[in-house]
């Protein structure tokens, strides 16, 4: 009898100190105010959402929201010394620290999955992009063909002829990505006879096609933009129009804590809905159109 009531108070220890952690881990505010800091981790290699200025500073679309939440923060709090730290990351090491509570904070265009969702939570949306593709601009016809979806999708030749303007071309993707993840399912899917090779940075995946060690380069279409449209590689390289899937992009947060979320979501509505947004927006990504401007309306929480 006394072993059985062992047993069970050693069990209940095990479970208590099991969720102790995660109790107090989740509790952003609370850390925030008695340290005085609030801890922003970014993706660095994310233009035009993320990425370092000449100077080194953290500069982008996401790193303007991320401010604007430190800024409500500090009011909030009444911190008014409140100091902001940056931590750069990948996305896949920075979903690991907000997981962690190493970062209270993740900004950069990480894309809201349900995979994801099982570690750390999100914001409301902040954009909706997709994933596109980088070419050179002497890549072969066939493949440009494919691509950009002018096979027509009828009649038994239509997968022999997406196969062989797929077939025997490498494809570059950034690690630990959706645009990883869907390349690889496309591949497997048709049958493609390709090589899938995986880079660590943006730049990195840009410099394989250029050099070409890779006939195509697949992530953001917003970001492939911004590195195909550099001063010093505008003429040798193409972001075709098509966008192949449609995913949304928000803040990360850690799971659970939904006090933290919730002031995330407020500072982020709030914005929604004032003309300030409308600037900012257009700075990044040039001034939205009525479709855009509908989707942050059905963004914006009342």
């Amino acid at each position: 009898m006394r072993y059985t009531t062992l047993i069970r108070s050693t069990l209940v220890a095990v479970v208590l100190s099991l969720m102790l952690p995660l109790v107090t881990s989740a509790q952003t505010l609370e850390g925030i105010e008695s340290s005085g800091t609030f801890t922003i981790g970014f993706v660095p290699d994310q233009p035009p959402f993320a990425s370092k200025s000449e100077t080194g500073q953290p500069t982008g679309y996401s790193i303007e929201l991320c401010k604007k939440v430190a800024d409500s923060l500090k009011a909030r709090l009444g911190l008014s010394g409140l100091k902001v730290k940056y931590t750069p990351a990948s996305i896949k090491s920075g979903l690991e620290l907000v997981a962690k509570s190493q970062v209270d904070i993740l900004c950069g265009a990480v894309t809201e999955t349900l995979q994801r969702r099982q570690r750390v939570d999100f914001s409301i949306p902040i954009f909706t992009s997709g994933i596109g593709v980088l070419l050179r601009e002497d890549a072969p016809y066939s493949l440009v063909q494919v691509l950009k979806g002018e096979v027509p999708h009828a009649g038994p030749r239509w997968r022999a002829t997406i196969n062989r303007g797929l077939v025997n071309h490498v494809y570059a993707v950034h690690a630990g990505t959706t645009g990883e993840d869907w390349v690889r399912a496309q591949v497997a899917s048709l049958g493609v006879i390709a090589r899938v090779v995986t880079v660590d940075s943006h730049e990195q995946g840009v410099e394989m096609v250029l050099d070409g060690k890779a006939d195509a380069y697949f992530a953001d279409r917003i970001i492939l933009e911004a590195y195909a449209a550099r001063p010093d590689r505008n003429d040798e390289l193409m972001v075709l129009d098509r966008q192949f899937t449609y995913e949304p992009l928000a803040l990360v947060t850690r799971q659970g804590d939904d006090d933290f979320r919730l002031a995330v979501d407020t500072v982020l509505s709030e914005l929604y809905r004032s003309d300030a947004f409308v600037g900012l927006y257009t700075l990044y990504f040039g001034e939205p159109g009525d479709t855009t401007r509908l989707l942050f309306k059905a963004y914006t929480l009342p």
